[in-house]
Formats: C-alpha cells, sequence, structure tokens
C-alpha cells in the first residue's frame, strides 16, 4: 500500500498544502476528479510527467492532459483560443469536457506524446480545483491506475493498483460521474469527439454545430491524438465479454458472473447475476466500481450484456468494447 492517504475534510484541509508541496517538488498525488481520480504531476516540469508514465508504465505514445483552474490558464497553454472553445469552456467548465488545440511552446513534448496539441480540462471537484490553485501551475493528471487497467472511481482502487508509486493519495470519496471525460478535437477542420464521455455529442453539437464522432482504435505502438483511443483499455484483470442479450453463452471456464440491464435471464446455478438499470447516467456512475469488485471477488470471467444503443450510452459503449478487446500477446 501507499505510505500517504489523507482523507480531505473540507478545502482548507492541510492535506491539499501537503500535495501541493509534493507536486512542486517532482511528486505524484493522486487527487478526486467528478470523473475519475486522476494521477497528478506538474504538467510544466518533464521529469515529473515522466515519473507518470513509469508509474503507470504508459506508452510515451499516450499524451496526458492538463488540468487547469479556469480559461484565462488554458490559453496561456496554446498557440490558438478559437471561439468556439470559448463557448464551450463558458458552458462546460468546470465539468468533464477535455478540449483538444494547438499547443503553445511552453507545453513540455512528453504532454503532447510528441504531437502538436495538448489537451485541457478544468475539473468540477472541488480538491481538484484547490490543488491545482495551491499549485499555481496546470497539473497532468491521466487516470491514477496502470496502464489499460480499470479506471479508480476511490481512492482505494489507486492505492491497489500503484501501491508506493504515488506520493501522496487524496481521497474525497466516490466520484460522481464514473466514466472519464469526453475529449473533443478542436485543432481540426470540423470538430471531432475522439473520447465519448459524459457530455453527449448531440448536446456538444448545439454549440459547435456538425461534429464526429470516431469511434476507431489506435494499435499499439502508434502516437494517439488523446487519451482512451486505444485499441485495449479499462480492462479488469477478470476476462470480460460483452454479449447481445438473449444470446447464450459459456459457463466451463472459470467463477462467472453476469451483467444485465433491466432484466436478468435464467442463469446456471453458481453464476452471480448483477443487474444495472437501464439508466446510462446511473450506470456510468457505477460501472467501473463494479468492475473492481467483480475483480475483487475473484472472478475469472466477467460476462457483460452489450448496452441499448443510443447515444446516452455511447460512452459506456465505448469502455466495455475496448475493455474486452484481447490483450495482444
Amino acid at each position: 500500500m501507499v505510505t500517504l492517504l489523507r482523507k480531505v475534510n473540507g478545502l482548507d484541509d492541510p492535506a491539499i498544502s501537503e500535495a501541493a508541496d509534493i507536486l512542486l517538488a517532482g511528486g505524484l498525488v493522486a487527487f478526486p476528479t467528478e470523473t475519475v481520480y486522476g494521477l497528478g504531476a506538474d504538467g510544466l516540469n518533464p521529469e515529473a510527467v515522466a515519473r507518470i508514465y513509469a508509474a503507470k508504465g504508459r506508452p510515451a505514445t499516450n499524451p496526458v492532459i492538463l488540468h487547469v483552474a479556469d480559461a484565462v490558464s488554458a490559453q496561456s497553454l496554446v498557440s490558438q483560443w478559437p471561439d468556439t472553445a470559448r463557448i464551450l469552456v463558458e458552458r462546460y467548465w468546470p465539468g468533464p469536457l477535455t478540449l483538444v488545440l494547438p499547443a503553445a511552446e511552453a507545453v513540455p513534448s512528453i504532454v503532447r506524446a510528441g504531437g502538436s496539441t495538448v489537451a485541457l480540462r478544468c475539473p468540477a471537484h472541488p480538491v481538484a480545483l484547490a490543488l491545482i490553485r495551491a499549485v499555481g501551475r496546470p497539473l497532468a493528471a491521466p487516470s491514477a491506475n496502470r496502464s489499460q487497467h480499470l479506471s479508480p472511481t476511490l481512492a482505494q482502487h489507486v492505492a491497489s493498483s500503484l501501491g508506493e508509486a504515488v506520493d501522496l493519495i487524496l481521497d474525497g470519496g466516490p466520484t460522481s460521474a464514473g466514466l472519464e471525460s469526453t475529449i473533443l478535437d478542436l485543432g481540426g477542420e470540423r470538430p471531432r469527439i475522439l473520447r465519448p464521455g459524459p457530455i453527449a455529442p448531440g448536446e456538444l453539437a448545439g454549440y459547435v454545430g456538425g461534429l464526429e464522432v470516431w469511434e476507431g482504435d489506435v494499435k499499439a505502438g502508434l502516437r494517439q491524438d488523446a487519451p482512451g483511443m486505444a485499441e485495449r483499455h479499462y480492462a479488469p484483470r477478470a476476462r470480460l465479454e460483452v454479449v447481445v442479450p438473449g444470446d447464450g453463452f459459456s459457463t466451463s471456464a472459470g467463477s462467472l458472473a453476469y451483467v444485465g440491464f433491466g432484466t436478468l435471464p435464467a442463469l446456471p446455478e453458481g453464476v452471480r447475476g448483477v443487474l444495472l438499470p437501464l439508466d446510462p447516467e446511473a450506470v456510468g456512475a457505477r460501472l467501473f466500481a463494479l468492475l473492481h469488485e467483480l475483480d475483487d471477488a475473484g472472478y475469472a470471467r466477467i460476462v457483460m450484456e452489450r448496452p441499448p444503443e443510443g447515444e446516452a450510452w455511447l460512452a459506456i459503449r465505448d469502455r466495455l468494447r475496448r475493455a474486452s478487446t484481447k490483450e495482444q500477446a
């Protein structure tokens, strides 16, 4: 387990100042956001950001998001700030929207994975904002877990995944959204969602006009334009299988949990059934925590029904598709 884990009790808690000192000295601090827990480092210190990559086992081809306190801070990190960015920030920041824009020279290459753009977000969690303001610098902060593994929605998930690779964990309780932010690329000719998240495409389209939704996969070894684009990601230790509701499944290969939406089919003896509601927001908030629980219970396999169609379920379908992709040999 990690050496230091601090429960944060209010925004004047000394733990926030302690965390800021660690970050300014080049250390790593895990902290809560409204989406998932992030593994933070001084985003303008390349050596500190390199510690994130080492702790997570993160490929150098995967950029990290810079978390900022406000729009003014974001503008100092980009070479262009279009009207579209201003409109979106006024509507959605603080919140679960990440914008990809042409980077300023001040942004280290390691943050950008060698590319020309930077991903920026202003988180809505009060502890995250208090920490960023205490540091006075942007924080590089991907999810606080080993690369490709389940994202953490509790401080305990961080401790189990990263252990002593983190200098301090700020425990702000469970995250509310439970899924990573929506990532919108504004650097091209047309806005493009690179990772679906809590803010749906249709909602964003009302502010930016037409946009594209990228639903592909970036193969291992190739550079990603933003986090969350890899072929395999968000995976539990158990083998996750996504099935069409009503289709059969094998029960012959190890202990098994079956997760359904709205209703559960009759299950064979010995198979644990888990029922999730037909509510995408509730499922998003619960998904990673449930997969952590099933992992901790020792299940070898998790069979989960494919979520319903429709835009509201897009982010959940995305996470399950990547999490169920087989690991490359």
